[in-house]
């Protein structure tokens, strides 16, 4: 028995030690990697000549992983078949598909595709170079790409350079050379033959390297671009007292400016015709038109006003509300359209087609048995809704939108007054149609700061085509003080073409809070501002209509250039800011080298923060094993 229990002390007690030194020596998996993968070896050399083969082998200092490579990889000039990329231990494989061009440089632009197998490090815009004749092409395009609505840089985009210089390349040819734009909206076109080029830039959704028209984004050079190499001196200083000067060489051009953009679409047609109403029809075009819609009723004997029409900006969207009661009485209604539609060349001809237009009243509820009072009959009556806020902006009028049109306002019904203690004073308004919908109505009051307002509405107010009236209306509105808003005084100069100047909101939505149009330098104001932070848009409105208008390639038309000036402006209650623009003759000024300096001061705060947080980590690790 003594044994026995020797034997369980001593194995309880080294137990107890193992278990001890277990915690102590507890791996914690050392320091995190922060550093990219490196290249060690490829096969054959990067940047060789003489290239036969069709495989390629990029061996690693560790284990790699491949990240949405099949967006990230590139091959220029481009291949009908996509390279085989894949894992091969430390190493990356890739195999080319098909024959390659003679004497022509290729490069394999990996991206952002490469990274480290544990922290996902990346490797970062590595290329690999090969050349299948006796020397390597070196020349390049550089430049930037943006979207020209609202100029955000466009990631990913596919950049085309063509030799065939014919304005049908971009829908019939695979480019000569292509390049991916990086999250700055940057490209650059390397190892390229000397030659004269034309550039675009596509969204390429279906990846076959061809512009497929509307639906894809598209952005193009009215130039034709040459590439050359650039020979210029550089001082070096050896020591304090020895100054040595280098023969250095750059390619340009490293400036392109490319504006991506939707264009409109060229197709017309009818998309949707329906009766949700008794008194309404709707129809629905795919795209904004200018031509008329054509009705004319089968068995139907229609005055030439049996309707009003209700659409919207582009003429793509109409409602005819049916004034004619011998037309809307009847649940079906056979209609002969006559409109433009795009025919199978891609021309607008004139189509005509029959559709059947029905209307389905909703079903009753059915009463309940056990109900001992009969529900009252709802008369009905004319609906709209007035939008006015609580605090009233001293700016702004007061909207009515009506949910039918209207027939008339009898102004001895409605009744607005200023209220001053316990009296009613009355307060001139006027009412006007809005000038875009025919449902909304302004009213319109000289308002004045800090004061209450009372608005009444008898039910003979409003009167719709249909001859009903509008219910009674009783409200308040209260105006805002004075001392609430702000200002802002924005000297705008170097202005050579009508211009509309945008004052928006500094958030995602940028809503537009208010516009104007100006045709030389002057002093632009917005006034009745809520204290808040805005930033300035301009666009250049060339053809003078006051809007933004896209482009179109065939047409040769870029779209309008706009400026974006995302400096925020600070607008407090009751001060006035004063701001300068001078608007710039072209895009943006483009610094491809600059951009590059960035993106590894960019790179190294980013290593430097990891590494500052891993310390930090430590500190707290070691404590925390001192306290224990």
């Amino acid at each position: 028995m003594k044994k026995i229990a020797f034997y369980i002390l001593t194995g309880f007690a080294i137990s107890t030690l193992l278990y001890s030194c277990a915690r102590k020596g507890m791996p914690t998996g050392g320091p995190l990697d922060h550093t990219a993968p490196k290249v060690t070896l490829t096969k054959p050399q990067n940047y060789s000549t003489n290239f036969k083969g069709g495989k390629i082998e990029i061996f690693f200092d560790e284990f790699v992983q491949l990240k949405d490579i099949s967006s990230n990889f590139t091959i220029s000039p481009p291949l009908k078949k996509k390279p085989l990329v894949k894992l091969k231990g430390r190493s990356i494989y890739v195999k080319l598909e098909e024959k390659l061009r003679e004497n022509t440089t290729y490069t394999l632009d990996f991206g952002n595709g490469i990274a480290d197998n544990n922290e996902g490090n990346p490797l970062g815009e590595y290329q690999f170079v090969f050349s299948t004749g006796n020397q390597l092409d070196s020349l390049s395009i550089k430049g930037k790409l943006d979207n020209s609505f609202n100029q955000l840089p466009v990631e990913k985009a596919m950049v085309m350079a063509y030799l065939n210089t014919n304005d049908s390349v971009p829908f019939t040819v695979i480019p000569s050379y292509v390049a991916k734009t990086d999250s700055a909206g940057y490209f650059q076109l390397n190892n390229l033959s000397s030659g004269d080029y034309k550039l675009f830039a596509i969204v390429d959704g279906n990846r076959d390297f061809l512009y497929n028209g509307p639906g894809e984004m598209i952005g193009f050079s009215n130039d034709i671009i040459t590439p050359k190499m650039h020979t210029y001196e550089q001082l070096d200083s050896i020591n304090a007292d020895s100054v040595v000067v280098r023969q250095m060489m750059e390619t340009e051009p490293s400036n392109i400016y490319l504006r991506m953009f939707d264009e409109e679409n060229p197709l017309q047609y009818l998309t949707t015709y329906k009766r949700d109403r008794r008194e309404q029809i709707y129809f629905d075009f795919n795209s904004k038109r200018t031509d008329s819609l054509k009705i004319d009723f089968i068995d139907v004997d229609e005055n030439p006003n049996w309707f009003l029409l209700e659409k919207n900006r582009t003429n793509d969207t109409l409602s005819y509300w049916i004034t004619d009661s011998t037309i809307y009485q009847r649940d079906t209604l056979l209609a002969k359209l006559e409109y433009l539609k795009t025919d199978s060349l891609g021309k607008l001809v004139s189509f005509i087609d029959t559709v059947k237009l029905n209307y389905k009243a909703p079903k009753k509820a059915k009463a309940s048995r056990n109900k001992k009072k009969q529900a009252k009959i709802k008369i009905p009556t004319y609906g709209f809704k007035l939008n006015a806020s609580s605090s009233q902006d001293l700016n702004k009028d007061v909207i009515i939108d009506f949910n039918e049109p209207l027939a008339e306002i009898n102004k001895d019904s409605i009744h607005l007054y200023q209220l001053q203690d316990t009296i009613l004073i009355p307060v001139d308004y006027k009412i006007e149609q809005d000038s875009a919908a025919i449902l909304r109505y302004h009213v319109k009051i000289d308002w004045k700061a800090e004061t209450q307002y009372k608005v009444e509405f008898d039910s003979t107010a409003f009167r719709n085509i249909y001859g009903l009236y509008s219910d009674k209306y009783n409200g308040k509105i209260t105006t805002r003080e004075e001392e609430y808003y702000g200002k802002i005084l924005l000297n705008v100069s170097n202005v050579k073409k009508p211009l509309i100047v945008q004052l928006l909101k500094n958030n995602k939505s940028e809503g537009i809070v208010q516009a104007k149009r100006i045709y030389s330098d002057q002093t632009v104001i917005f006034d009745y501002l809520a204290p808040d932070t805005y930033i300035i848009k301009l666009i250049v409105d060339e053809n003078d209509n006051g809007k933004w208008d896209t482009g179109n390639y065939k047409e040769g038309l870029q779209p309008e250039m706009v400026h974006y000036f995302r400096k925020e402006i600070k607008v407090r209650s009751y001060f006035d800011v004063e701001d300068r623009i001078y608007i710039p003759e072209n895009g943006p000024e483009i610094n491809f080298n600059q951009h590059l300096i960035e993106l590894e001061q960019k790179r190294q705060k980013k290593l430097e923060k990891a590494l500052l947080k891993d310390a930090e980590k430590n500190k707290k690790k070691t404590r925390t094993k001192n306290n224990n």
